[in-house]
C-alpha cells in the first residue's frame, strides 16, 4: 500500500535536544584520550581557540561551516570498528536520553500511520542510523563522515547537509504525495516552503520568525 505523506523530520534541536555533530566528535575525543594523535589534534584546535583564530575566520567567513570539518579532523586515522562503536554508545548514553519526546511520538505517530519518514540532517550518518534503526526509519539523509579502508578520513562526504544543501538532497526524493516537514531552525525557511505542510518545532515559546510566517508551531518544554 502506498504511503499516504511523506513526513520530513529534522534532527537536531527537533527530535533531539542539541546540535549533535561536534558533540559526538568531542565524545569520541574523551574516550580516545590513549590515541595520540587524536589528542594532538584536539590540542590543536585548543590552541586555535585560544588564538581565536576561529572567531576571526566566522567574521570572515560567516556562512562557511568551517568549524564543524575541523572538528571532525580530529577523528583522522581512527579505525570505523571504533567510531561505530562509540556511535552505538553515543546513541545511547547521549541521544536517547534527551530526544524531543512530542516530537518522537509525531514521528511514531506517522510510521503507525503508514507515512513515508525521512530524518535529514546535518548531523552524521555514523551515530543517527542508530537512532532511524531503535524507532524503525527507514531513510536518512545526512552529512556522511568519510571512511576508506576501515579507516576514518577526518572529513565529510560531499556537501553537508546543511541549509541549501539540504534542499539539494531531498528535491530528488520528493514525488507527487502530500509532503510535512519539521524544524526547528530558521536556517530551513527553504525547505519549509517546499512542503505543503511546514511545522516549526520550539522549546518553550513561539519563535517569533516563525509567527511572522504563520507557520504552525509546536512547543515543548
Amino acid at each position: 500500500m502506498p504511503a499516504k505523506r511523506f513526513a520530513i523530520f529534522d534532527f537536531c534541536g527537533t527530535l533531539i535536544q542539541f546540535q549533535t555533530a561536534n558533540r559526538y566528535v568531542s565524545y569520541c575525543v574523551e574516550r580516545l584520550k590513549g590515541n595520540k594523535s587524536v589528542q594532538f589534534r584536539h590540542n590543536c584546535l585548543r590552541l586555535m581557540d585560544a588564538l581565536r583564530a576561529f572567531k576571526i575566520y566566522y567574521h570572515l567567513c560567516p556562512s562557511n561551516n568551517w568549524r564543524k570539518r575541523v572538528v571532525l579532523w580530529q577523528l583522522k586515522g581512527v579505525t570505523f570498528s571504533q567510531c561505530d562503536s562509540l556511535a552505538r554508545e553515543y546513541f545511547k548514553d547521549e541521544l536517547l536520553p534527551n530526544v524531543v519526546s512530542p516530537l518522537v511520538e509525531k514521528l511514531k505517530q506517522h510510521l503507525i500511520e503508514g507515512d513515508r519518514v525521512c530524518i535529514l540532517s546535518g548531523g552524521y550518518d555514523i551515530y543517527i542510523k542508530y537512532f532511524a534503526e531503535y524507532f524503525g526509519v527507514k531513510e536518512v539523509v545526512s552529512s556522511k563522515v568519510v571512511f576508506s579502508g576501515g579507516v576514518c578520513l577526518g572529513k565529510m562526504e560531499g556537501a553537508d547537509c546543511m541549509r541549501g544543501n539540504k534542499l539539494d538532497y531531498i528535491r530528488p526524493l520528493i514525488d507527487n504525495m502530500s509532503t510535512v516537514c519539521y524544524t526547528d531552525s530558521q536556517s530551513d525557511i527553504p525547505l519549509l516552503e517546499l512542503v505543503d505542510e511546514p511545522i516549526v518545532v520550539s522549546k518553550s515559546k513561539p519563535q517569533d520568525w516563525a509567527t511572522k510566517r504563520n507557520y504552525k508551531q509546536i512547543i515543548w518544554n
